[in-house]
């Protein structure tokens, strides 16, 4: 599906190096890169593009590490529900999404958090991620069908499909959540307070 704004004029793509400083200022590196790493690992990935996306995710990961970091101390501080929403704002605000392209924030950001629970999924790490895996990508598909803004977007013929794909996800995650009670009294033989 297509993220509104999508065919404006793109902004100029980031460069390796420049996300490349951004992830020294945070701390990331022990030493930053030369230039000719950055070359040497631009080609081995298959181009400047593909390393300035790999940067830029783990510089968005990096990031998510600090915003933890700075969350625990606010919170530890005393900082209440207002704080953390003013905090958290900054998160889209900082993506220089606007109106629609608010949702298309969600929905990148949603695909993030899917990939990694189908990933832990995959391992078998229990229904809790299974359900949260499949709500994820129920999530996902909603979030989808809210990008498109109009019959033109190219996106539009796919709603149906990614209303039926979020509806199967959301069944199949209460599907596991109902079978917790089992689950769980066959992992814990003693009892798991208020499930039984």
């Amino acid at each position: 599906m297509s993220i509104p704004n999508q065919d404006q004029a793109a902004a100029p793509a980031p460069s390796a190096a420049s996300i490349s400083a951004a992830m020294t200022a945070l701390g990331v590196y022990a030493q930053p890169p030369t230039d000719a790493e950055l070359d040497e690992q631009a080609r081995s990935v298959g181009g400047e593009h593909v390393l300035a996306a790999v940067l830029a995710n783990a510089l968005y990961g990096a990031s998510i590490g600090a915003g933890m970091l700075a969350e625990g101390h606010m919170l530890a501080k005393g900082a209440g529900g207002q704080e953390m929403s003013l905090a958290r704002q900054q998160v889209i605000k900082a993506s220089g999404a606007e109106g629609p392209g608010v949702v298309g924030a969600l929905h990148w950001q949603t695909g993030q958090v899917s990939q990694f629970l189908k990933a832990m999924d995959t391992e078998g790490c229990g229904p809790v991620i299974t359900a949260a895996a499949r709500s994820a990508r129920a999530l996902l598909a909603l979030l989808a069908c809210s990008t498109v803004t109009s019959l033109e977007d190219g996106g539009a013929g796919q709603i149906t499909e990614e209303l039926a794909r979020a509806r199967e996800e959301l069944i199949g995650a209460l599907a596991e959540l109902d079978e917790l009670p089992a689950t769980a009294a066959a992992m814990f033989p003693h009892g798991l307070p208020g499930l039984g």
